[in-house]
């Protein structure tokens, strides 16, 4: 049965490891020390994990700082550990001029301030290490990004797992020297032909061959008179412009026809955009590359490098591998007759 994404997204949160929401910190102390002076000194800090930061604490003070800050008459400011916190900013106020952020530390409790050169920013006032760091949609959106890769993969199989055959849109207009009505989706044409081709149908003996628009035959179909499609003949085709998922092709056709041709037009079309409740579309028991790769990506977002995590890269490589090599052949009877060189041109 088919996994949704949602089911596989469960199953990756248990790869990811989110940390606890942290209380804001409390209030710090001043403390000058060396030669006192007049000056009034505020300080706040916020605690932080790597999945987010609290909101500033409420300032701590004093009136007796030193006018000009050193390594000998500086203010020691200390404050309180935040359970799960791995680093603290230190922001600092000099009478009413704000001078910013003067430090970023590691998991300590104490900073001596020796006239730290501030940036001027504003310390945060919203708690984001609270909820999810990891939100439902980032990771949907990973799992799309897996399904395409691997549709890419799969379509290089050539075994049209992903064949469509469109009955209803396609046609060929008298005098066109194009198709009209080519899906959006068309990534690659594996077959163009009338709809009816049953021994009753009006352009059974039409035939639509494949070939570049810059090729002999082409440029000759091009000028040659319009075809009555009901006689029979070949139609030559080659597609261009970008396809999807820009948008659909277009077909160029030669010769024109006198009479509109409703068509059969089978194709491989991209894989559309996925959300939570729709189902992994990637054929070959497919689930753990998807789950390999989201985790592998998601971790990008705790990493300094913003890099996906390699060993997680590593496995969705080899779940890619096992999930490819089942899914060619899709059959192995074997024939009985086997095709002439010339068959189909005969």
């Amino acid at each position: 049965m088919a996994t949704t994404l949602s089911a596989l997204e469960t199953q990756v949160r248990r790869h990811l490891v989110e940390l606890p929401t942290l209380a804001d910190p409390s209030a710090p102390t001043v403390t000058p020390q060396g030669v006192t002076g007049a000056t009034a000194y505020s300080y706040k800090i916020v605690a932080m994990h790597r999945h987010g930061q609290t909101a500033v604490s409420s300032a701590g003070s004093t009136a007796s700082g030193n006018a000009t800050l050193s390594s000998s008459n500086f203010n020691r400011v200390t404050w309180t550990a935040v359970t799960g916190a791995t680093a603290y900013l230190v922001y600092r106020t000099v009478g009413a001029a704000t001078t910013g952020l003067i430090a970023v530390v590691g998991a300590v409790t104490q900073l001596d301030d020796t006239g730290l050169t501030g940036d001027t920013t504003t310390a945060p006032t919203v708690n984001t290490t609270g909820g999810r760091f990891w939100s439902s949609e980032e990771l949907v959106s990973h799992f799309n990004n897996a399904i395409k890769d691997l549709w890419k993969a799969i379509i290089d199989l050539h075994q049209e797992h992903f064949q469509t055959i469109d009955t209803t849109n396609v046609s060929q207009a008298a005098d066109a020297e194009t198709l009209t009505g080519v899906p959006s989706d068309v990534f690659r044409v594996l077959l163009i032909e009338p709809r009816d081709t049953t021994s009753g149908g009006t352009f059974r003996d039409i035939l639509y061959r494949p070939k570049k628009y810059n090729h002999a035959d082409f440029i000759n179909a091009r000028s040659r008179e319009t075809l009555n499609p009901v006689v029979g003949g070949c139609v030559l085709y080659d597609l261009s412009q970008s396809g999807a998922p820009i948008a659909a092709p277009t077909v160029h056709v030669a010769p024109k026809t006198s009479t509109e041709i409703m068509l059969r037009f089978v194709y491989i079309p991209t894989v559309a955009t996925k959300v939570a409740a729709d189902n992994n579309p990637i054929p070959g028991e497919s689930d753990n590359a998807l789950i390999a790769w989201c985790v592998a990506y998601a971790r990008a977002k705790e990493r300094e490098d913003r890099m996906p995590d390699a060993n997680w890269l590593a496995i969705y490589a080899n779940e890619k591998k096992n999930t490819l090599t089942p899914l060619t052949p899709r059959q192995e009877q074997e024939e009985e007759v086997v095709d002439d060189l010339f068959d189909a041109y005969m």
